[in-house]
């Protein structure tokens, strides 16, 4: 497959795919924890223990996410074709690892007596 391309819009895909690879699926889902207040700079020790437990359950999702491609027989390179699809693909990944953390701290309320 042959793409024309203009040189701005290759560095431009150059600087985005740079990006891309510069940034880990942690560091997204942190970011967005961060944004919901929910974690934040601090050395708290409470900061410091919800930050741990997101990366703990971050890892354990991407170890699942590379076994699921696998499965599915996904071809996991990045090309100037498929690389909105990854960013896409990548941006679910972390919303549904957000949306596992907020089931687990729900979970974790503690019942009401009344």
């Amino acid at each position: 497959m042959s793409i024309n391309l203009s040189s701005s819009d290759l560095i431009g895909y150059v600087i985005e795919l740079e990006q891309f690879e510069a940034t880990t699926l942690e560091q997204k889902v942190i970011e967005k924890a961060m944004q919901a207040s929910f974690v934040n700079n601090s050395d708290s020790a409470n900061n410091l223990y919800k930050l741990s437990w997101i990366k703990e359950i971050t890892q354990h999702a991407e170890d699942a996410f590379k076994l699921e491609a696998v499965v599915d027989g996904e071809d996991l390179k990045v090309t100037i074709a498929n690389f909105n699809q990854l960013v896409e693909r990548r941006d679910k990944k972390v919303n549904e690892i957000l949306d596992l953390l907020a089931k687990r701290v729900i979970d974790a309320a503690p019942l009401y007596k009344g």
